[in-house]
């Protein structure tokens, strides 16, 4: 009777965190600040605090010539931060560019369930001459505006802000801030999870060879 009423609290408790949602925060002044919250705990993705190296005690042994190990290719793998290299309006640009293109892709299921509360994008574009910052400004737009049209087609925003505004001042100077709030439930996740499963499962079975 004490393990039923264990399960039970198991699945009641997994039912109850299927209906808390994701909480997205993202900030970007310069350099991307990325964080998660589920239900009361808050989980810092961006940026990565830098690991500490720690230095092997030297130990004394007699010298010997020994073969250099093989150097193996190192697997690719997905990693934010080399959308993000880049400072100011070229690292907003590639965040933007990056999203949209997933957005579009493969995980248009996930992204149609996700709510923005708050998208606030400002961007000052600044050349060398008012001329130049024209030209650049124009740039800006032609990759910004199509790209956030892609994710608002799919996404639900609340709230949105864009202003992208060229300087002509004496001193110009590039301006680049974005602020990015959104949720997603739980459950949600776990649909789509468990619907491209089954979808696998069923193009396997049918890919199968017959027995005779």
């Amino acid at each position: 009777m004490l393990a039923l009423y264990i399960i039970t609290g198991v699945l009641l408790l997994l039912f109850l965190l299927m209906l808390f949602n994701i909480y997205i925060y993202a900030d970007y002044n310069n350099e991307l600040f990325l964080s998660l919250k589920v239900a009361f705990i808050k989980i810092k993705l961006l940026p990565q605090k830098p690991e500490k190296k720690v230095q092997p005690k030297k130990k004394t042994k007699p010298k010997t010539k020994k073969k250099k190990p093989e150097k193996k290719e190192k697997q690719k793998s997905f990693d934010l931060k080399k959308y993000v290299k880049q400072k100011g309006v070229s690292g907003i640009l590639n965040i933007v560019k990056s999203i949209s293109k997933l957005v579009s892709g493969t995980l248009k299921d996930l992204f149609s369930k996700i709510t923005v509360t708050e998208l606030m994008i400002d961007i000052k574009v600044a050349g060398d001459d008012a001329g130049d910052s024209a030209v650049k400004y124009g740039r800006v737009c032609a990759v910004l505006f199509p790209a956030l049209k892609l994710i608002t087609d799919v996404v639900r925003v609340d709230r949105y802000e864009v202003n992208v505004n060229p300087d002509f001042s004496d001193e110009p100077e590039n301006l680049a801030k974005a602020k990015v709030t959104a949720k997603i439930r739980i459950i949600s996740i776990l649909k789509i999870v468990f619907s491209k499963a089954f979808t696998a499962l069923k193009l396997y079975l049918k890919a199968r060879p017959k027995k005779k």
